[in-house]
């Protein structure tokens, strides 16, 4: 009996290590791919300075953009692969604390107001990848309130409320890039506030608002109000 065990337990680790192995050369195999089409965009752009045509950025960008796509699904591997291998809980805590930091997401209640600030923007509702800000969120809101219940501060609960987008915009690149509210994915982003801070997040108790300005840099802040606070809060922002 002892003896199937031990063989069982061996059995099971050689499978755990061929499986750390395969999402180790496929990480590997991403990160090449990241390097090609980084390769093709400094092609691009390289012919865009010559010619300056509309085409010729529009090549550009989708390189960019397929070479940014790529990163945040390698960034998404790597953060799985650290779930299964690192076996030290103090050691997964801190790697959390440090993606909030890296990220640069900040949450703070003052006066009944509840802001988030990420400096990315909100996704394009049509877009296949958006693991990039909610999965960072929900960690920063987890640590957040983790860290309230621990000082014995209010962690807030909203059921009648206004979620106010503020949408920031890099005011040195094209305006092109702003879009219409509409495009916004803007319910991912409620469903994870709505997790941590909200009795629900139905119409009946939800009101969203939208607010567009050029800025230093790209940014989301977003402010979440009891919604007799809205009106007030909008007269004097």
């Amino acid at each position: 009996m002892v003896k199937s065990n031990t063989t069982e337990k061996t059995a099971s680790k050689k499978e755990n290590f061929w499986k750390v192995k395969k999402q180790l050369d496929d990480a590997q195999k991403m990160n090449s791919q990241v390097g090609c089409l980084l390769a093709e965009a400094r092609t691009f752009m390289a012919s865009f300075t010559r010619s300056r045509t509309e085409s010729g950025y529009e090549n550009l960008t989708d390189m960019v953009l397929e070479a940014s796509k790529t990163g945040e699904k390698l960034t998404e591997k790597l953060r799985r692969l650290s779930l299964e291998v690192v076996l030290d809980n103090m050691k997964y805590e801190q790697y959390q604390s440090d993606l909030v930091r890296i990220h640069g997401i900040e949450v703070q209640y003052l006066d009944g107001i509840l802001e988030i600030t990420a400096p990315v923007l909100v996704p394009h509702r049509k877009e296949s990848y958006t693991d990039y800000l909610y999965k960072p969120l929900q960690i920063a809101f987890r640590k957040w309130c983790m860290k309230r219940r621990e000082e014995h501060l209010e962690i807030p609960q909203f059921d009648r409320c206004t979620v106010c987008f503020l949408h920031l915009y890099d005011r040195e690149l094209p305006l092109e890039r702003v879009r219409d509210h509409d495009n916004l994915e803007e319910k991912h982003v409620l469903d994870v506030i709505s997790n941590f801070f909200l009795t629900s997040d139905g119409g009946l108790c939800v009101d969203t608002y939208h607010i567009t300005r050029l800025a230093g840099q790209d940014a989301t802040r977003i402010f979440i109000m009891e919604t007799e606070k809205f009106p007030l809060w909008a007269a004097s922002f």
